[in-house]
């Protein structure tokens, strides 16, 4: 077999025979890393490259000066946090490669250098548990940065940083509150110190107290005790229900990712590029900044917002919440419409007065919309007087002919009416090939009742405006205000928890002049089409602030004579930490070159 063949083999093996639990059995679900993308329609990944900048910061722990690298994108920006936690080799170059790695991915990275700030040398047989202080004090100074993105971190870690780590996240309690995910190479799960049958047949107790989502990477010629330990630690987290996911990489073993290039193999170069291009997806799912459930209290975030149901006895992703005294919310996932968020990700809100209820969107098919009626039930008497769709999407109107069914008229705007008489059809087909038995008794309907500039609802007492204030994100965007309470909801006007994506039909230019009238309301509360209640401010740099930067990047482009492909290389690194980012950013700048390019 020549070696060309046999380096295609190896990849395609790296790349497609990632297994959990055992290295011996195939893996029940494979939905977590299988890409259909790649296999139906021939896509490949493109990694985040950052250039990265790096500094020397310190910080006290007790009586000792910790040193510690940092690794960041140049340029500014904020971007999620983790703090990088080296092994027995310490934090010499070829573990700062590591932590710059990290970083190149889109992430700021505080990496302590506890061995130098107790005069160790490389290697220490003998673990210190003073040591784990100076990593969870780390953990306060990487969180009280203020060029991050989010108020939580991830761990990640290789080696005895693992050890450390999983001390941080249980015996410190850390991830209860501040720490996100913990992920790690070859890790020790065992105390250092235990005695010798322990560190190949045993596991440290704190694996069962570990809650954190957990991705762990080891080679397949791992050393025999430490891929026991770990195997074994894994399967005792993925038998407590936990999300604790082992990949192992063929034909390399420990140190596979920072080996000196006179020593490493094409295998430990494939391994250690996936492995990070995985810790980096992993990452930045749990790093999104969660909601809270309004049910539970408990903050849901990564896979919980993609993936997950907030409301398992609903067909709602989740149940509605206060938001100010009688405006309630129910905040859609994250993710777009799945059968497993039921078409419930854009939010569905409603005005409760002493006159009867406002319903801002119909919902994305008859049964949501019946849930979300359900639920209303279950907070007030007073009926739904009216139903309002923020715009002529799919989510936002198929489940019209539930509230025409128990009396409710429904109103848009007129340009969304036209949008539902001209592409609903086609919404109902995709949406039931998604929902199938959820998209029962669902039909097109159109609306009651259609209104240009603004309708005046007094309801209860309540002022609610209804206002187009012109070319948005969508045709027939309408806003939803109410001004005794300086109170919005926004709709796809204000984004903040997820990119915004920009159509053929969005017009940028127009969108950023319509938010000066946005402005101008002078609301101190608003609640967006996608994501929990925020401020203006916030929606202000998500939105606004993200439209002008890419049609000020675009302008250079065309300027200098650039090309469609160039827009597409466009750093958009401020942003690229939102959720859908990964989809949205390369199409929505090409979308603004088109746009853009007859302009100059």
């Amino acid at each position: 077999m020549n070696l060309k063949y046999s380096c295609t083999l190896l990849f395609i093996v790296i790349l497609l025979a990632c297994r959990i639990a055992s290295a011996h059995d195939e893996p029940q679900d494979n939905s977590w890393w299988w890409d259909d993308a790649w296999w139906d329609e021939s896509r490949l990944e493109v990694p985040d490259n950052h250039p990265v900048e790096t500094s020397w910061t310190s910080y006290q722990s007790g009586d000792v000066e910790v040193t510690a690298l940092v690794a960041r994108p140049a340029g500014g920006g904020e971007y999620p946090p983790v703090l990088f936690q080296h092994g027995r080799r310490g934090l010499g170059e070829l573990v700062q490669r590591l932590v710059r790695r990290v970083a190149a991915r889109g992430f700021v990275v505080l990496a302590p250098d506890i061995y130098g700030a107790h005069f160790l040398g490389t290697h220490p047989i003998e673990h210190d548990y003073e040591l784990e202080k100076d990593v969870n004090a780390a953990v306060d100074v990487l969180l009280a940065r203020d060029d991050i993105s989010t108020d939580r971190a991830c761990l990640y870690s290789h080696t005895r940083g693992g050890y450390y780590t999983l001390k941080v996240a249980t015996t410190f309690r850390r991830q209860e509150q501040e720490i996100a995910c913990y992920v790690s190479y070859y890790p020790h799960l065992q105390d250092p110190n235990a005695p010798e049958p322990s560190q190949v047949y045993g596991y440290a107790p704190e694996i069962e107290q570990l809650t954190l989502p957990v991705l762990v990477f080891i080679g397949d010629e791992e050393q025999y005790q430490r891929r026991r330990v770990t195997e074994t630690s894994i399967k005792i987290m993925q038998d407590k229900g936990r999300d604790a996911r082992l990949v192992i990489y063929p034909g390399v073993g420990r140190g596979f990712d920072f080996r000196d290039e006179n020593v490493r193999t094409f295998a430990d170069d494939l391994a250690s590029k996936d492995a990070v291009q995985r810790a980096a997806r992993f990452m930045r799912k749990h790093l999104e900044r969660p909601l809270v459930s309004a049910d539970s209290g408990e903050p849901l975030s990564g896979e919980a917002l993609y993936n997950s149901d907030k409301a398992p006895g609903s067909m709602l992703y989740d149940l509605p919440q206060e938001v100010v005294p009688g405006v309630w919310s129910a905040i859609g996932a994250t993710a777009p419409g799945t059968w497993a968020n039921s078409g419930h990700n854009n939010n569905l809100s409603f005005v409760i007065t002493d006159d009867g209820v406002l319903v801002v969107n119909a919902g994305d098919n008859y049964l949501l919309a019946q849930a979300l009626h359900d639920e209303i039930k279950k907070i007030t008497d007073q009926p739904v007087k009216y139903v309002v769709l923020e715009n002529g999407q799919g989510h936002a109107m198929l489940g019209s002919n539930y509230w025409q069914e128990q009396g409710v008229p429904v109103i848009a705007h007129v340009d969304a009416a036209h949008e539902i008489e001209e592409q609903s059809f086609a919404l109902l087909e995709v949406m039931q090939a998604r929902a199938q038995e959820k998209a029962e008794g669902t039909k097109v309907v159109m609306p009651d009742e259609t209104f240009e500039d603004k309708k005046i609802i007094e309801l209860g007492g309540e002022r609610i405006e209804l206002l187009n204030l012109g070319p948005a994100h969508s045709p027939g965007d309408i806003i939803v205000w109410l001004p005794s309470r300086k109170l919005v909801i926004s709709g796809d006007m204000a984004f903040h928890q997820r990119m915004l994506p920009l159509f053929e039909h969005t017009d940028t230019a127009a969108w950023i002049e319509t938010w000066d009238k946005f402005e101008e309301l002078g609301a101190e509360v608003v609640i967006p089409g996608h994501g929990g209640p925020t401020d203006m401010e916030t929606v202000t740099r998500y939105t606004r602030d993200y439209l002008v930067y890419l049609r000020e990047q675009v302008g250079e482009v065309i300027e200098n004579g650039g090309s469609l492909q160039e827009a597409y290389e466009i750093d958009q690194s401020p942003y690229l930490h939102l959720p859908t980012a990964e989809f949205l950013a390369k199409r929505n700048a090409g979308q603004v070159f088109q746009s853009m390019e007859f302009d100059f």
